[in-house]
């Protein structure tokens, strides 16, 4: 759960998001909504909240949950950028991540395909490094998890035949 304090023209507002199978609750001063994730396998959810004067948006990807008030990230201090601007090259680590991990080693490697999508999904919307080193830092991840799930597959592939 994630809990945060905003004022907006002199009102308070509790704004709270409480995880759930496939999304979870966003509670603004008591007051629940149902949000669902915007991808089957990431919990990626970015649902907009209007104040009077404020534009808030929750935030969460995996299992961290941030605020953005008025452009800006209450946690990270980081300019907001919308989850579906996702750029195409983050998506495509994302599936081949997942689709190497499920070939080689089950669900243990879907599982790891699944926490380095996450850090895909952040890493390129991330505005404090160029292009290039989101690029480039998403491809040694990817490399390392992609090393972790083949050589896992294997070994337990070889495990199994011995048996």
């Amino acid at each position: 759960m994630a809990k945060w304090n905003v004022e907006d023209q002199g009102t308070q507002y509790t704004i709270e998001y409480k995880r759930g199978f496939n999304g979870g609750k966003v509670i603004v001063n008591g007051s629940e909504q149902k949000v669902k994730s915007q991808n089957a396998f990431l919990n990626l959810i970015d649902f907009p909240i209007r104040l009077k004067e404020k534009a808030v948006n929750v935030v969460v990807i995996g299992n961290k949950a941030d605020l953005a008030v008025d452009g800006i990230y209450l946690g990270s201090n980081q300019p907001y950028v919308p989850v579906s601007k996702a750029p195409g090259w983050s998506w495509a680590f994302v599936v081949v991540s997942l689709v190497i991990g499920w070939l080689f080693a089950g669900v243990f490697g879907l599982c790891l395909g699944i926490l380095g999508s996450m850090f895909y999904v952040k890493s390129s919307l991330s505005l404090h490094q160029t292009i290039n080193r989101r690029v480039v830092s998403c491809f040694i991840v990817f490399f390392i998890i992609s090393v972790v799930q083949i050589v896992f597959g294997l070994a337990a592939n070889y495990w199994i035949n011995t048996l």
